[in-house]
């Protein structure tokens, strides 16, 4: 949990700082905000804010807003002065990967801006076909396809190619080589697979509004 510090902004009596400080997560909309699966509460207690009376000097603990979802939280520090008067309020993001933050030295959040996007999970997106006549693309899952050629197919095909979605064919020969392989009938201007040993024949398709595939570029062909 990222510590935030700060200061009262009010007049020094003596020797006591008088204000309130209040913190609230705002901007989850309609769901309840969570952290590794633990409902949060939008308002912070007082009692988890300390306040030093001498110095005015305050700090306390939150979930970083990075850890929270959905994704798009902020904080409103609310400063209060003496009598009760809103001397400052700003909104902040506070991130799990900075242990502390100074709101004298931060510069305050847009809550107007949008929501920071999400991480984007690293996914295993290329499927592994087993080369043999009559083999099936499936192109509702993945959008690359490796193949290793041991031996000549004659026949292949594909279903399910999502319109305006671009799919990748990895076709490799073995250690052998020499093998021949037939592209489906529904994928236009393909390149010949070459036919040496251990080579690979790259070439990327995008697939029309009937699920035929369409090269956009010549094949590739690399050791």
């Amino acid at each position: 949990m990222p510590t935030v510090t700060g200061n009262l902004e009010s007049a020094i009596n003596d020797t006591k700082v008088q204000g309130r400080v209040s913190v609230m997560l705002c901007g989850y909309g309609s769901r309840v905000p969570r952290d590794n699966g633990v409902a949060l509460v939008a308002r912070i207690s007082d009692d988890a804010i300390s306040i030093d009376p001498i110095t005015g000097r305050f700090s306390f603990s939150v979930p970083g807003n990075d850890e929270i979802v959905p994704a798009g939280t902020y904080y409103a520090v609310t400063i209060r002065d003496e009598n009760g008067d809103t001397a400052q309020v700003n909104a902040y993001r506070f991130t799990s990967n900075i242990p502390t933050w100074d709101l004298n030295t931060i510069d305050p959040f847009d809550p107007n801006l949008p929501p920071p996007p999400l991480p984007v999970p690293l996914v295993n997106e290329l499927l592994v076909v087993p080369a043999a006549d009559g083999m099936v693309f499936d192109g509702s899952q993945y959008p690359t396809f490796l193949v290793t050629l041991p031996s000549n197919v004659s026949s292949s095909e594909i279903e399910n190619m999502m319109p305006g979605n671009l799919y990748t064919f990895i076709i490799i020969q073995d250690g052998t080589g020499g093998w021949t392989f037939a592209w489906p009938p529904d994928v236009f201007n393909a390149t010949k697979i070459d036919a040496r040993a251990n080579i690979k024949t790259i070439q990327t398709f995008v697939a029309d509004e009937n699920g035929q595939l369409y090269a956009i570029a010549p094949g590739t062909v690399m050791p």
